[in-house]
C-alpha cells in the first residue's frame, strides 16, 4: 500500500493543496454529500446547503468564513485532486479549550473510485503537519463507530479513544407508558442547581461541550442565563426527578432553530434507569410532536431505558484526540 501511494504522490495529475473556499466549496460540499449520504440529518443537509450557497454568492462566502466558528462551515483544510477533479477532503475546525486553540479533523471524504491508494493518510498527516505548525496542544476527530477502516487508520496515526456517543432522536409513536410511579417530575428549582451543573458536567465534559449544539451556561437559573438564551435566540424547559425527597437527576429541553430540540439529560452513573425513562418519557408528552427531539449521550449507558421512552440510536461517534509536540 505504501509503494502504490508513493507512486499516487508523484504523479504529475495527483495533487495535495490547501483548501480554497472560493473555488472549492460546491466540489467539497458535492463530495461530503456522496460520502456521507446514509448518515446526514436535517441539520446535515441544511450545513450542505449553506456551503452551497457560500460557493454562489461572493458576499455570503465573505460571511461564512467570518462566522466559521458559529456555523462550522470549512474555511481552512485541504484537498486531493486528480485529473483537475477534486477526489479527497480534509477540514479543519479550529476551537479553544482552556484558552488553548485545538483543531478538530472533520469532513475526511475520499471519492469512491479513488480510495485505498493512501489519499485520506496524506490529507489527516498534513491536517496534523498544520495544526503542529500553529501551535496546537492536541487534534481531535470524529468517527463513526462502524467505520472501522477509518477507526485503524486513525489508531495507526497516533490517535487514541477518548470518548464514544450515541446521537438519539426521538420516535413519532406517542410514549405508550407513564413515567414510573416511584419518580416525581417537577420543574428544575435554583436551588438544585449545584447538583443539577455538577452532573452536567460529568455527562458533557469540556474538553467535548464546545462541539454541543447549545453552551451549557445557556442552562443556568437567573438572569445570566436568560440573558444567554435571550441573544442566542432558544428556548428552554428544565424537569427535575426526585425519589424519597431527594433529586435524583435533570433534564433540560432547548428549542433552536435546528431540526430537533436538544435535550441534555444530567443522572449520575448509579442512578436506576427509571430515572432516565421518567425524565425522557415526561419530556416527550410535554413536547409538541411537530418537533424531534435529539439526545446525545455517552455510548452503551441506560440504552434499555432511553429506547423504552421512544428514542432511536440514530449514529454512534467515537471521539479520537492525538496529543502533539506543539512547534517540532
Amino acid at each position: 500500500m505504501a509503494t502504490l501511494a508513493n507512486t499516487l504522490y508523484s504523479a504529475p495529475s495527483a495533487s495535495l493543496r490547501p483548501f480554497d473556499p472560493s473555488r472549492d466549496m460546491r466540489a467539497v460540499a458535492d463530495l461530503v454529500e456522496l460520502c456521507f449520504a446514509d448518515t446526514l440529518d436535517p441539520d446535515g443537509q441544511q450545513y450542505l446547503r449553506q456551503m452551497r450557497m457560500a460557493a454562489e454568492s461572493p458576499r455570503f462566502l465573505s460571511w461564512s468564513i467570518s462566522q466559521t466558528s458559529a456555523n462550522n462551515l470549512p474555511a481552512s483544510g485541504y484537498v486531493w485532486v486528480e485529473d483537475g477533479r477534486l477526489v479527497g477532503n480534509l477540514s479543519l475546525i479550529p476551537f479553544l479549550f482552556h484558552s488553548r486553540r485545538y483543531y478538530l479533523i472533520a469532513n475526511v471524504a475520499v471519492h469512491p473510485d479513488f480510495r485505498r491508494k493512501g489519499i485520506g493518510r496524506r490529507l489527516t498527516n498534513r491536517g496534523i503537519e498544520y495544526a503542529q505548525q500553529k501551535g496546537s496542544p492536541a487534534v481531535w476527530l470524529q468517527v463513526r463507530e462502524e467505520n472501522l477502516p477509518a477507526v485503524n487508520l486513525y489508531s495507526s496515526l497516533g490517535f487514541s479513544e477518548r470518548a464514544r456517543r450515541t446521537t438519539w432522536l426521538s420516535q413519532r409513536d406517542p410514549v405508550s407508558q407513564s413515567p414510573s410511579p416511584s419518580v416525581t417530575i417537577t420543574a428544575s428549582a435554583r436551588k438544585d442547581w449545584a447538583q443539577h451543573s455538577s452532573w452536567l458536567e460529568r455527562t458533557y465534559p469540556p474538553e467535548l461541550a464546545w462541539h454541543f449544539s447549545v453552551d451549557l451556561k445557556e442552562l443556568r437559573p437567573g438572569w445570566l442565563g436568560a440573558f444567554q438564551r435571550f441573544f442566542s435566540q432558544v428556548s428552554l424547559h428544565q424537569w427535575a426527578a426526585f425519589q424519597d425527597g431527594q433529586p435524583q437527576g435533570f433534564l433540560s429541553r432547548v428549542g433552536n432553530f435546528n431540526y430537533a430540540d436538544s435535550l441534555w439529560l444530567a443522572v449520575p452513573p448509579e442512578s436506576d434507569d427509571s430515572v432516565t425513562y421518567s425524565l425522557l418519557a415526561h419530556a416527550r408528552q410535554h413536547s409538541s410532536r411537530r418537533r424531534s427531539l435529539a439526545l446525545d449521550y455517552p455510548a452503551g449507558r441506560v440504552t434499555q431505558a432511553i429506547q423504552d421512552a421512544g428514542f432511536y440510536a440514530h449514529q454512534t461517534l467515537i471521539w479520537m484526540e492525538r496529543p502533539l509536540n506543539a512547534g517540532h
